[in-house]
């Protein structure tokens, strides 16, 4: 049983049914000047292309950017980076 950060606070939560297998957001962000995980409860898994399938790092609502063309696609804020760098929008 994993830990999230809910409101701010470190919590330990048994999720049940199908979130049993949900994991923490995977996104960095910066507490009191220092970078941390979000380990909000992730939503989405990103679908950007990798070497043997897609990055699957889970992500929060807040982490989660969609394709603009594709509703079923989601990237985590790195690799957000890299579409809006070789993309126009």
């Amino acid at each position: 049983m994993p830990y999230f950060r809910v409101n701010g606070l470190m919590v330990h939560l048994k999720l049940s049914g199908r979130a049993k297998n949900t994991k923490p957001c995977a996104a960095t962000i910066e507490i009191d000047g220092k970078a941390c995980r979000c380990m909000g409860i992730s939503t989405a898994l990103c679908d950007w292309p990798v070497e043997g399938g897609t990055c699957d790092a889970p992500l929060c609502a807040d982490h989660t950017h969609a394709h603009p063309t594709n509703a079923d696609t989601d990237y985590c804020p790195r690799h957000w980076a890299k579409y809006r760098e070789t993309e126009l929008f």
